[in-house]
């Protein structure tokens, strides 16, 4: 009985600690949202090449809101427009993780619906076989997927403090959520480098956002000379 009344009282605790950040995120989001203004958004694509990590998102305040929000509330606000990530493959493509799994995608799609594009570089990486290998990693994966429950995992982890994450790192999770041949979009990207021996993020990657690569030191913006 009392284990059973701990546990009640931390589901209840914490579920109080969402609703509260979630208020404030809102708060964030719509009240010094609107002022910000995005950096670096790229229209010419023929300057991007292959293993560069693409950042996609729009203007608005209810495209992908709900990550709008998590990165107003744990990221600057001034990048919360960048709601998704995926790797260049050359020629047009992408290979992005999505909920129904792993797949290649034009660039131009995203363009033509609205989306705003910004780039990142690795700075060390000069060798086109390493980014070979970073594609064939995405290749290799193609379908993989977590579903309606690994997304619900990704929204409620996205918006719990760095130091809650103890609570999402564990097999239970992983096992219930179908998360162990699965990627986040950012998290697809962390582990198809750290395949090639040059990880680009010292967190497990489902902890990475796509925010978090506009700050990363061992990569550089792409814009036009």
């Amino acid at each position: 009985m009392i284990v059973l009344t701990i546990i009640l009282f931390t589901v209840k605790a914490i579920a109080w600690v969402l609703l509260l950040l979630i208020i404030t995120g809102l708060i964030r989001l719509f009240c010094f949202g609107r002022g910000a203004r995005p950096e670096h958004v790229i229209t010419d694509v023929s300057i991007l090449k292959k293993g560069d990590i693409i950042l996609t998102g729009k203007m608005g305040l209810g495209a992908s809101w709900c990550i709008q929000l998590s990165n107003a509330l744990t990221r600057k606000l001034k990048h919360r427009f960048w709601t998704h990530a995926a790797i260049y493959r050359g020629d047009g493509l992408l290979w992005e993780a999505q909920p129904e799994g792993i797949v290649e995608k034009n660039i131009s799609e995203y363009l033509k619906d609205g989306y705003m594009i910004r780039a990142f570089r690795h700075k060390y990486i000069k060798d086109g076989q390493l980014m070979d290998k970073v594609l064939k990693f995405c290749e290799d994966r193609k379908g993989y997927k977590y579903g309606k429950v690994g997304l619900g995992f990704y929204i409620l982890s996205s918006f719990m403090p760095g130091s809650l994450n103890f609570i999402f790192d564990n097999a239970y999770i992983d096992r219930w959520c179908h998360l162990d041949d699965a990627y986040f979009c950012s998290e697809l990207i962390v582990d198809a480098f750290d395949e090639t021996g040059y990880p680009i993020s010292p967190y497990d990657g489902w902890r990475v956002k796509p925010t978090d690569f506009i700050s990363n030191p061992l990569l550089e913006s792409v814009e036009k000379d």
